[in-house]
């Protein structure tokens, strides 16, 4: 049995982050840890704010939409590496590096690196990387999995192979698709909530 854990993804870290500071709405998405008081100076975000020439519909518009787009790589209905036909090839070498990366690099675009600070968020994704360090340090028997190992195996053989978490606050658990579940800290870290997150069945 193989499973994969990812406490700490980038893009959806700094797309969190972002929300955060700027005091967007997207409603479904869970408030996350240590970040509260919305402003400027507010607890954890620093000096962020949002930028005044965006306008805040435009920044939660802007926002939703990659948010959005940011879960499609968890999409694994297809895994099937396939042989790339002549003229895909082609295509690819009449592109530049530049375009072609611009389409398949995954990560944040620039445009939620204006109005953050840049300090404070990285003081934010530094506490979270330090508690996933420290959980690491704890006995085998003491680790999430191993304390939810019957809860872990019987979700894995319903096909889940990888555990995201993210730093929202509170109990949150969706099995998104057959592999993939995603679960706050605290869920994850409290066996019986972990054990109850494991059973839920895949989002249809």
């Amino acid at each position: 049995m193989v499973i994969s854990i990812d406490e700490n993804d980038a893009l959806l870290l700094r797309l969190l982050f972002v929300r955060a500071a700027w005091g967007l709405g997207a409603i479904g998405v869970p408030a996350v840890v240590g970040l509260i008081g919305i402003g400027v100076g507010g607890a954890g975000i620093g000096a962020s704010r949002l930028p005044s020439d965006v306008g805040f519909a435009k920044a939660d518009y802007l926002w939703r939409d990659e948010w959005e787009r940011s879960w499609e790589r968890f999409d694994v209905r297809d895994r099937r590496v396939r042989p790339m036909d002549a003229r895909h090839r082609e295509v690819l070498d009449a592109t530049p590096d530049e375009e072609l990366g611009a389409v398949y690099l995954i990560g944040p675009s620039r445009f939620w690196s204006e109005g953050i600070d840049e300090e404070a968020f990285d003081r934010w994704n530094r506490g979270l990387f330090e508690r996933t360090i420290q959980g690491h340090r704890a006995p085998l028997e003491e680790s999430p999995e191993r304390r939810a190992l019957l809860a872990l195996v019987s979700a894995w053989e319903t096909g889940l192979t990888n555990i995201l978490q993210l730093p929202y606050e509170g109990y949150f658990a969706e099995r998104i698709n057959a592999q993939y579940l995603v679960v706050s800290e605290e869920t994850r870290r409290e066996v019986t909530l972990y054990s109850r997150a494991l059973a839920l069945p895949p989002t249809s």
